[in-house]
């Protein structure tokens, strides 16, 4: 790719992640009184931070348990070899828009484990699948704490949790079906992918079969019962989090609506995302504790405090093991641009 294609295609990346950015920022900070934010910091019991750490470091874990049982179909590993690349792709989520920090877990993990990179992204829709059933599950229990949340977020509730299940009835009839679905993507590119290159046809019915493998862990009952089990787990934690800042920064009996809060930032963050999720956070504790009668600037200052534990540590964390794989920054960009070009 020449210097100013990259250029671009770089630039048209960022474009929609820094335009949601500024409409959430903007919604998010314009009605907050700083000097108030510094008190609710001023005011914060800080007994709190080691709980923060465990609980961030708890999340990771269940993490690379569920994706080292997603991969036991495509390679069996410890969780301890899954963690590194999982913790990688988060730190360029971080620092990278559009999601890419998802490439990079898929490279780094094909580059350094000899995998197939399509099982292994395979295996992160499938991840992206569950993580939407649990924050859903959650979503609804916070829903019932009020009336008004039912009203506020029903129809998007009711859409994304039509798009997740079938999508996840697909996967499922792909890998009980995967000789037919083969047969299907074969028939397609013969029938009506004619004028591509031989050699491209053959490579989406390989690419089809590989990711077939990565969803494999859905044929055995024990594995998918664990990675449900561990959805739920991380995000009930993660939820913990967001009620930890909220108790921190003297917001109390805010549990139920952590919940919601949780939920509400796994559907935004779909959108095109700015690096790090800047702004998508604080709008959306804004949004939904103005819902239960929170004060923007208590409800700005535990975002910030919670958006603080989701970048800092994880960025450092996912830098330290990028340095131990011995891959450069430059083959992580690399391998960004190799994967939109279809590489």
């Amino acid at each position: 790719m020449s210097r100013r294609r990259r250029g671009f295609v770089q630039l048209f990346q960022l474009l929609p992640g820094l335009a949601v950015a500024a409409v959430c920022l903007w919604f998010s900070i314009r009605d907050v009184d700083w000097g108030t934010v510094r008190e609710r910091f001023g005011d914060a019991s800080w007994v709190s931070l080691p709980v923060m750490g465990v609980l961030l470091v708890g999340f990771f874990a269940f993490k690379a348990v569920r994706w080292r049982m997603l991969l036991m179909p495509v390679s069996v590993m410890r969780t301890g070899e899954v963690a590194g690349p999982l913790l990688i792709g988060f730190m360029a989520n971080n620092i990278l828009p559009a999601h890419l920090g998802e490439l990079v877990r898929v490279h780094v993990m094909g580059r350094t484990r000899q995998v197939s990179r399509a099982a292994v992204f395979s295996t992160v829709v499938l991840e992206r699948l569950f993580d939407l059933t649990a924050i859903l599950t959650f979503l609804a229990v916070g829903m019932l704490a009020d009336p008004r949340l039912r009203q506020e977020y029903h129809e998007a509730v009711i859409t994304v949790a039509g798009i997740t299940a079938g999508v996840l009835a697909g996967a499922v009839l792909f890998v009980f079906a995967t000789d037919s679905c083969v047969r299907v993507v074969t028939w397609v590119s013969d029938r009506w992918l004619g004028l591509l290159p031989g050699r491209w046809r053959q490579a989406l019915v390989e690419m089809v079969t590989a990711a077939a493998r990565g969803l494999g862990a859905l044929r055995q009952p024990r594995l998918a019962a664990g990675i449900v089990a561990t959805s739920f787990a991380q995000w009930l934690l993660m939820g913990v989090m967001v009620w930890l800042s909220l108790v921190t920064m003297g917001a109390d009996g805010m549990f139920l609506p952590s919940l919601v809060v949780v939920g509400v930032i796994a559907v935004a963050i779909l959108l095109p995302a700015p690096p790090g999720y800047i702004g998508v956070i604080q709008f959306c504790f804004i949004s939904v504790l103005g819902l239960y009668g929170l004060d923007t600037d208590t409800a700005m200052a535990a975002s910030v405090y919670y958006h603080l534990w989701q970048f800092i540590p994880v960025t450092c964390a996912g830098l330290w093991c990028l340095t131990r794989t011995g891959l450069g920054w430059g083959e992580m960009m690399r391998a960004t641009e190799t994967e939109d070009e279809g590489g």
